[in-house]
């Protein structure tokens, strides 16, 4: 297919199976692929930073992909979005680095993990805002603050989100695709503010992009950034620092 050929000669994306791809799903894939490329600054950064890329559409069971170091698997049940491919992504390339990028981003911004803590904040009146066993889907215990998740991850500075799944590894990849979604005009922008934007909203409200009512104002202390700015995010200027080469990987 020609396409997929143009995909391995621009960004050493190899493509699986490709009888299963419609040639509209891989036009998208580029735009998608080319989103993350411009952010890193081009195609011959992508490629250092990646290498090559196996990408299938496969059974990924109740998840929208799935990555692993050189390969990523994208839903063949339900159709891809640029968020999913630049989110899969982006553990690909953590992955080639043994995971120890999120392991930076993690103190960069003042995080830490620890199982312990967090069964220990679930005894503290206030400080847990799930159930006993985990998340519960009503507002105000999704598990949102700092610890409150499976992994007990504490996230320090401001994230776009959290959930009962959070933890480093999900806090890099959801933080680099903020990074190439905020303050542009592209497949990512939309969702990227609309993220920040819904901190704003009065409690029990229902956010416009996933239909969740949740606790939003008070969900703000952890989650807004400065004048509503996900520039002035640590997380942001993390990955700022990351790809222009300023911190050691």
């Amino acid at each position: 297919m020609e396409e997929a050929t143009r995909l391995y000669a621009d960004f050493q994306i190899k493509i699986a199976g490709d009888e299963i791809w419609r040639p509209s799903d891989l036009e998208f894939l580029r735009a998608s692929i080319t989103i993350l490329s411009n952010a890193m600054g081009g195609k011959e950064n992508f490629k250092q930073r990646l290498g090559e890329v196996l990408v299938e559409r496969t059974d990924t069971g109740k998840h929208l992909g799935l990555a692993y170091r050189g390969r990523i698997q994208l839903s063949r049940s339900t159709p891809f979005s640029a968020w999913s491919v630049i989110h899969e992504l982006s553990h690909a390339w953590d992955a080639k680095h043994h995971w120890m990028l999120s392991v930076l981003l993690e103190k960069y911004t003042g995080g830490f993990t620890s199982r312990l803590l967090s069964r220990i904040k679930k005894w503290i009146p206030g400080q847990w805002d799930a159930g006993r066993h985990g998340a519960e889907q009503i507002p105000g215990r999704y598990g949102r603050k700092p610890g409150v998740n499976a992994f007990g991850y504490f996230y320090g500075d401001k994230p776009s989100g959290s959930n009962w799944q959070f933890n480093r590894k999900e806090d890099f990849a959801e933080s680099l695709v903020m990074y190439c979604g905020w303050g542009q005009n592209n497949l990512l922008s939309r969702i990227a503010h609309g993220r920040i934007e819904r901190y704003t909203l009065p409690n029990g409200e229902r956010d416009p992009l996933y239909r969740i009512a949740d606790q939003w104002s008070d969900y703000a202390r952890y989650f807004y950034p400065p004048e509503g700015d996900y520039t002035q995010t640590k997380r942001w200027k993390f990955f700022d620092e990351l790809i222009q080469g300023r911190i050691q990987t």
